[in-house]
């Protein structure tokens, strides 16, 4: 009889573990995700980021051209969840605009003050000068897709009456700026406790009613309760 201790299994990196494609690409974002709040982007890499994973670089690289291309799909990922909750839903065009956009500052408020949210905030910032090519594609990730969601909302209620804008791009652009400017500053460029500072419902609230309705005079049956801007 063989005396023989048999050899143990090892797991060698390759090809991700059986599952959809779904949920193998999902493993490797929040493997880069991991790896990026870790390490920084300048720090970061391809090696670390198939090693936190259990995969190879192929793996990674079938998927992904480059590490911006990384970073960005772990931003994407955090604006299709806003997205999702938000913008996927019937209910949100049955609401009065000023309810809606209410809803959507304060979701967004919130989301960007979550601290992986934070976090990545200012690794983009912080690597956004030595590494330009970061720039195009976080704006594409990120910003843009939740301009382009609430301008697709903003012509719709264009379409119905509800309100009367010239350039539903522009407008979404501008509501988010107005939205997020402030605790985008506290974020990059206040002290730790500036965040917990800050009254967001009073300032979503603020945000809806200059954007709606603007700063001027309103007597009675002005269009305020249209919801015009």
């Amino acid at each position: 009889m063989s005396t023989e201790t048999p050899t143990p299994l090892v797991h060698r990196a390759g090809r991700p573990r059986r599952g959809t494609e779904i949920e193998r690409s999902d493993a490797l974002i929040q493997a880069a995700t991991k790896v990026f709040l870790r390490d920084g982007y300048g720090l970061a890499s391809i090696d670390k980021v198939a090693s936190e994973a259990g995969v190879s670089t192929r793996t990674i690289y079938e998927r992904f051209k480059n590490k911006a291309d990384l970073l960005a799909a772990v931003i994407t990922r955090l604006v299709d969840r806003d997205l999702a909750t938000v913008f996927a839903t019937a209910e949100l065009d049955r609401l009065e605009p000023q309810e809606a956009l209410t809803r959507f500052g304060r979701t967004l408020t919130h989301r960007m003050c979550e601290p992986e949210a934070v976090a990545l905030c200012r690794i983009a910032a912080a690597e956004a000068q030595r590494f330009p090519e970061l720039v195009a594609k976080l704006r594409c990730s990120g910003q843009a897709r939740l301009e382009a969601a609430l301008a697709t909302y903003f012509r719709a209620q264009i379409a119905g009456g509800a309100l009367a804008l010239d350039d539903a791009e522009r407008a979404a652009a501008l509501f988010l700026q107005m939205v997020s400017a402030e605790t985008r500053d506290c974020l990059l460029f206040g002290p730790a406790d500036a965040i917990a500072k800050i009254d967001y419902t009073a300032h979503v609230k603020r945000v809806v009613d200059i954007f709606l309705f603007g700063a001027v005079p309103r007597t009675a049956g002005s269009n305020r309760e249209m919801g015009h801007s």
